[in-house]
């Protein structure tokens, strides 16, 4: 078994600022901590660089020379595997990179590092070169990855078990590719589930969509969910909610659910999706539907039930008539 935790360098770049290399720490508490960050007018761990990320802007075939700086805050020396790796926006849409033991095919293919294992001793920093080359068939726009500093090490798992702990922790890596740029953020499909209670006023609406980067910027924005019922009875809405930063080619899939919705036959929900500005741009506004069946059916089985009483009230008067 493997597992992985992340230290916070992909998440949250200051991350080597905010903890100085001299920190005092007890003589018996063992500490692991370190981080990766590009390379500054200093590599002094206590300045560390104000870049927060690598970016670049690039154009196909073009070849970069650059450094990270590997910082190792432990009181213990540490054995590291420093490599690239492709990101992508995960299941929640937060950035995400591939695991170390998968190829790269993009971004992670375009970085090559001088070095990839290390050990450094506690409290201590490396510098460490890397060589960048774009492919010529690169396509215009945004592409995104990360260089990471991994560090195996043996623990337990919930059930006692050993297991072998992959701890990493990184800085991304953001290449824009010159060329024709298309910002577009789409949503792909909107499903609407009615759920019925005992109550006909008391039912659940899910609503279940998703958002596509059909471009090829990184772009984010916000998104708003409406349902009502027949007429725009009972309307509920979600307000406005920040839209994960997604990559080109990525999405993410978001479920909202409303309480205390009346049946009234059908139901309506309602996607709003607004783009961020993009190359000072306004994107447009948009829109997707969809409906549902929302039978109220505690009434409807009332209505059956009392068609039925009626009916069979009808029968027993009609043979006491013959009688």
């Amino acid at each position: 078994f493997t597992g992985m935790v992340f230290f916070g360098g992909l998440h949250d770049p200051a991350l080597a600022q905010r903890t100085p290399i001299d920190e005092p720490i007890g003589s018996d508490t063992v500490v692991n901590a370190w981080a990766v960050a590009p390379i500054g007018p200093s590599v002094d761990p206590k300045q560390p660089s104000e870049r927060p990320f690598l970016t670049y802007s690039v154009t196909p075939g073009q070849v970069i020379k650059d450094a990270v700086v590997l910082y190792n805050y432990s009181n213990v020396a540490l054995n590291f595997r420093l490599y690239p790796a492709d990101a992508f926006n995960n299941a929640d849409g937060a950035f995400d990179v591939r695991e170390g033991t998968v190829k790269s095919e993009a971004v992670g293919t375009w970085i090559k590092l001088d070095q990839e294992n290390i050990s450094l001793p506690p409290k201590s920093q490396a510098v460490v070169p890397m060589t960048i080359t774009v492919p010529r068939q690169a396509a215009p726009g945004d592409h995104a990855g990360a260089v990471l500093a991994s560090s195996a090490a043996f623990g337990s798992g919930p059930d006692g078990k050993a297991v072998n702990i992959d701890r990493r922790t990184g800085t991304r890596a953001y290449f824009r590719v010159a060329g024709d740029l298309t910002p577009e953020l789409a949503i792909t499909k909107v499903t609407n589930t009615y759920k019925p209670s005992i109550n006909p006023f008391g039912g659940r609406v899910q609503v279940t969509y998703r958002i596509e980067n059909q471009g090829n910027v990184r772009l984010g924005g916000k998104q708003r969910v409406a349902a009502s019922g027949l007429l725009g009875v009972g309307s509920k809405d979600t307000k406005y909610v920040d839209l994960p930063e997604l990559l080109p080619g990525q999405g993410v899939t978001v479920t909202s659910s409303f309480e205390g919705m009346p049946a009234t036959v059908l139901g309506f929900a309602t996607v709003r999706l607004d783009p961020d500005n993009a190359e000072g741009k306004q994107l447009p506004v948009e829109t997707r539907r969809a409906a549902t069946l929302a039978v109220p059916w505690t009434i409807v089985s009332l209505l059956v039930i009392g068609i039925l009483l009626n009916f069979s009230r009808r029968s027993y008067h009609r043979r006491s008539t013959i009688a």
